[in-house]
């Protein structure tokens, strides 16, 4: 009896082992494999993060200095040190290159006005109405509105493209004198270097003009020679 009573005591044992030994081997693959899965999350956390995309380059005009070769005629040529920062030189060149076309302007319509006497309005001596000839007054009003109302739109626009307001597409590569109108299609470096050359010449020439005629007290161009 005591053996069958044993042997009845061990049928329970053994299907208790048994139980236990099918938990450990479903329990064993997770342990096994919990460090990769581990190891996987640390090496996610690890990753590089992609680093921020690279502002974009700054625009010429803020960038250029004297004697870089940027604007057109930069001989760099400034022993004042005016222009010592690429504001300064913004301003300096904007200011040249209206003065520059303004003498052009000037340069060819001083003698032209003389030849064609053009509305009867050359003093006695022949010379061009001046602020040192004299004989502004003489000059229609509407004329001097025109011109008023030519150097307003044209100041706004360049100051419209210079600061980029919000109705004109100002472009990256904006510079000093820029005005965006060249119907012939133009514009180079070759033909901005040209232009500022001239205008260079133009200024000095209307100096010399206007210290002429206040010297000689006579017409800058030989009237007399086409008679």
């Amino acid at each position: 009896r005591v053996q069958g009573t044993l042997r009845l005591f061990r049928i329970p044992v053994m299907a208790l082992s048994f139980a236990s030994s099918t938990l450990a081997f479903n329990v064993a693959p997770s342990a096994v494999f919990a460090p990769s899965r581990l190891a996987a999350v640390r090496m996610q956390e690890a990753a590089p993060v992609d680093a921020p995309p690279a502002p974009p380059p700054l625009p010429k005009i803020k960038t250029m200095m004297v004697g870089d070769g940027t604007l057109a005629g930069d001989m760099g040529f400034d022993p004042l040190q005016l222009a010592d920062s690429p504001d300064k030189l913004a301003f300096y060149r904007e200011a040249e290159v209206k003065h520059a076309r303004l003498a052009m302007l000037a340069a060819f319509g001083w003698p032209v006005s003389e030849i064609t006497n053009f509305g009867g309005l050359l003093n006695g001596d022949g010379r061009a109405p001046s602020l040192l000839n004299g004989g502004l007054g003489n000059v229609n009003g509407v004329y001097w509105g025109a011109v008023v109302a030519l150097a307003v739109y044209w100041e706004k626009f360049g100051l419209d493209q210079q600061f980029g307001s919000k109705d004109v597409s100002k472009s990256p590569d904006y510079l000093p004198g820029m005005l965006g109108f060249d119907p012939l299609g133009a514009d180079s470096q070759g033909m901005r270097a040209a232009e500022i050359t001239n205008g260079r010449v133009a200024m000095v020439a209307i100096t010399v003009f206007a210290l002429e005629e206040a010297l000689t007290r006579a017409p800058i161009f030989p009237i007399n020679l086409l008679h």
